[in-house]
């Protein structure tokens, strides 16, 4: 097996945490070490009530968060907090991201002497095509 071969196989993440609305509320409540209100979580994330209680809802199926109701002030009050199980989870999906970088910066930066990291390569078509960042080509 040759190595870029080993980068495609070797980052098979965590398809709950992967998914990018469910990693920002598990990164939020990670950050912020404490139950969170469903209200604080819509209104920072920036996301629909409907799509939230989606999310959290598989979220709660993997026990990744527990969700606590509650009545205060005679209005429900529905609050979020990361278990133990979501932050390993969420440890585990980053140590498993840092090692894929890492391998990839590996990979792709040049032998010395050989151009750049950012070299034109050509593609199928053989044209040629700048993997610089945009601000670098300008």
């Amino acid at each position: 097996m040759n190595d870029s071969h080993m980068v495609r196989e070797g980052f098979n993440p965590n398809r709950v945490m992967h998914e990018p609305v469910r990693l920002q509320i598990i990164g939020y409540l990670a950050a912020s070490c404490k139950q969170v209100s469903f209200t604080e979580l819509k209104e920072k994330l920036g996301l629909s009530a409907g799509n939230l209680s989606v999310q959290l809802k598989r979220l709660e199926e993997t026990e990744y968060i527990t969700i606590n109701k509650s009545i205060r002030d005679r209005k429900s009050l529905t609050c979020v907090v990361l278990t133990y199980q979501g932050m390993t989870a969420l440890q585990q999906y980053l140590e498993e991201l840092e090692e894929m970088i890492e391998q990839l910066k590996k990979r792709t930066m040049p032998a010395k002497g050989r151009g750049t990291p950012h070299s034109p390569v050509k593609n199928k078509n053989m044209k040629i095509i700048n993997v610089a960042p945009k601000e670098e080509r300008e």
